[in-house]
């Protein structure tokens, strides 16, 4: 299951990447690196330390959510040097891959 959140993350954040009109391959290959280290990270986190109950599932995707948006945006800031840029990344493609991974969620469960 962890490796088809993973993909299915990769997918709508590299989507994201070209709505925001990304070009630099380079710049996709780490944010694949970074995006699949957070998403691997909380994903496990969830499965394994936050089974209990469904509020503290949520609140605690909530809170991990948060922290991945924020570790993502410091990486993305030491590749672009550009804060607005790595501030749009970070949000669009969390947001993205969040929403609709929620939406797949509830779908298919």
């Amino acid at each position: 299951m962890i490796l088809q959140l993973l993909a299915a993350t990769i997918i709508l954040e590299a989507l994201a990447l070209v709505i925001l009109k990304e070009k630099d391959p380079l710049f996709f290959l780490y944010w694949t690196a970074v995006t699949a280290l957070t998403n691997v990270l909380v994903n496990l986190c969830l499965t394994y330390l936050f089974s209990d109950s469904t509020l503290q599932y949520y609140v605690s995707v909530t809170l991990l959510e948060i922290l991945v948006f924020a570790v993502e945006f410091l990486l993305c800031l030491c590749y672009t040097r550009d804060k607005g840029k790595s501030l749009k990344y970070s949000l669009v493609c969390n947001l993205t891959s969040y929403l609709v991974g929620t939406l797949l969620f509830l779908i298919f469960t």
